[in-house]
């Protein structure tokens, strides 16, 4: 049995690493800056590198040659159940002073990028703090994308397990293997990031708080060092950011083909072209409502729809406005925007663009079935014949998800939240948007007066969400434990 844990060891070992090394980091800017909180980050660094070692010797003593199915479904529930925990110490130990189910809901939250925060009065909170919040959005964001490229196409449960099958940029002989991949990502990730501090601080932001909003922009995270997110920014910032959060939710495979010169096969990917049709014709009609329900006029209409479009849709959560007071059609579309999300195999969360794109397909097909009962047609993606496997996992992903969101929102109406809050809590926790609607979780308020019942099951909603809900159901089965 050790030997079924040891890989899933190793990695907590090495992720509870990398996390006191970027403690210890942060901990030396709070004794430049003298915030008082320098000793409790060496402390938190200092208690991950401690537990860091003795896990990892753990899972040495018992280490295995090749990795087997069933153990990268622990590397992965375990990953993102243990990290969370020690990430939260900060939180605790220095002058914040959050409880433990608060700290916890702090990082669990940051580090799937969903962005919901029981923090307020950001202005205030010491640099040190802001910084960590950020960094973790960041190292999340990357988490994630390697995590979609790398380890779910294995397990047949993730968006990019399509990609991995049937897309030319999987099959070249001359594609590089899972671990440069990986290192080619996090350089185009750091590269955007770069970018993306340029642009805030070309466009007014000071150097800090370019380069926080930077790490959780390509995050697609949501975390700010304002309460009011983007609602003291310019318009051109704004759209810096619209900029940079499509960005991130773009597949980061695709990436290569602009490093390779190839911009017409980049610029031809059907799921690119169907997340941009979408985002556009979401950010259309709700300018349309906006200016012809004399809300604003139409260059304002277009901003603040194009910017707070764009975060739901890309499920980053920031907010320049209250989009909770613009009428029941926009409110309408902002609440079904939460669901889309970005592309496999980004940053984004959300349903991801492709099963939208599949789902379509076999909902044609089916049509034409219904005329035709004894026509005979494959399921098709970008001209390839898409595996009954692949169909299979959507069809159990849409039915775990509405299950879930449906238990999910029962779950949080015995907590004493009303239904829009119950509901839309549900959808920002599974979606991992970060933000819901109505006066205590909306764009204006955030989630440090709900119950620790509630805020544990926004936990728990926002890790089953971020690793698409059959990694960690599958562990529950009877078979997973037999085979």
């Amino acid at each position: 049995m050790m030997r079924l844990f040891a890989p899933m060891l190793l990695v907590v070992a090495v992720a509870l690493q990398a996390l006191a090394i970027t403690m210890a980091l942060v901990g030396f800017l709070s004794l430049h800056l003298a915030t008082g909180n320098a000793s409790d980050f060496f402390l938190s660094a200092l208690i991950c590198s401690g537990f860091g070692v003795g896990i990892f010797s753990f899972g040495w003593v018992s280490r295995t040659e090749h990795l087997f199915t069933r153990q990268m479904f622990l590397i992965t529930t375990g990953t993102w159940l243990v990290v969370p925990v020690f990430a939260s110490l900060p939180l605790i130990f220095t002058t914040t002073h959050l409880t433990f189910t608060d700290a916890v809901f702090e990082t669990v939250s940051g580090l799937t990028t969903t962005g919901s925060t029981v923090l307020s009065h950001l202005e205030s909170q010491p640099p040190d703090i802001l910084l960590w919040r950020s960094l973790l959005q960041w190292q999340g964001g990357i988490g994630i994308v390697c995590m979609a490229v790398a380890l779910l196409p294995f397990l047949k449960v993730g968006g990019m397990r399509l990609f991995q099958t049937e897309s030319s940029y999987w099959s070249d002989e001359n594609a590089p293997r899972a671990k440069h991949l990986v290192i080619t990502i996090l350089k185009i990730y750091v590269l955007l990031t770069a970018l993306c501090t340029a642009g805030y601080a070309l466009t007014g932001m000071s150097f800090f708080d370019a380069v926080n909003n930077a790490f959780t922009t390509i995050s697609t995270g949501g975390y700010s060092t304002t309460d009011r997110s983007f609602g003291d920014t310019s318009y051109l910032t704004q759209w810096v950011a619209v900029v940079f959060m499509v960005a991130g939710s773009i597949p980061f495979v695709l990436y290569l083909q602009l490093f390779k010169a190839r911009f017409r096969e980049f610029f031809a990917n059907t799921q690119l072209r169907t997340f941009l049709l979408l985002l556009g014709s979401f950010i259309l009609l709700v300018s349309l409502d906006l200016y012809l329900s004399g809300h604003d006029g139409l260059m304002a209409s277009v901003s603040k729809s194009a910017f707070n479009v764009t975060s739901l849709i890309t499920t980053t959560g920031y907010a320049s406005d209250d989009y909770a007071l613009w009428g029941n059609f926009s409110v309408a579309l902002i609440f079904f925007a939460m669901f889309i999300g970005g592309c496999s195999g980004s940053t984004a969360g959300g349903t991801k663009i492709f099963r939208l794109q599949l789902f379509g397909t076999l909902l044609k097909e089916q049509l034409r079935r219904a005329v035709h009962p004894n026509i005979t047609i494959a399921s098709t993606y970008e001209g390839k014949q898409v595996k009954a496997e692949v169909v299979t996992a959507m069809v159990a992903y849409f039915f775990v998800m509405i299950m879930s969101l449906i238990i999910l929102t029962l779950g949080l109406s015995l907590t004493e939240l009303d239904l829009i809050s119950s509901l839309t809590g549900a959808s920002t926790a599974l979606m991992n948007v970060g933000p819901g609607l109505g006066d205590i979780i909306g764009p204006t308020g955030n989630f440090s007066s709900l119950t620790d019942g509630a805020k544990w099951l926004l936990c728990a909603g926002m890790i089953l969400g971020r690793l698409e809900f059959l990694t960690i159901l599958t562990l529950f089965t009877a078979s997973f434990w037999r085979g």
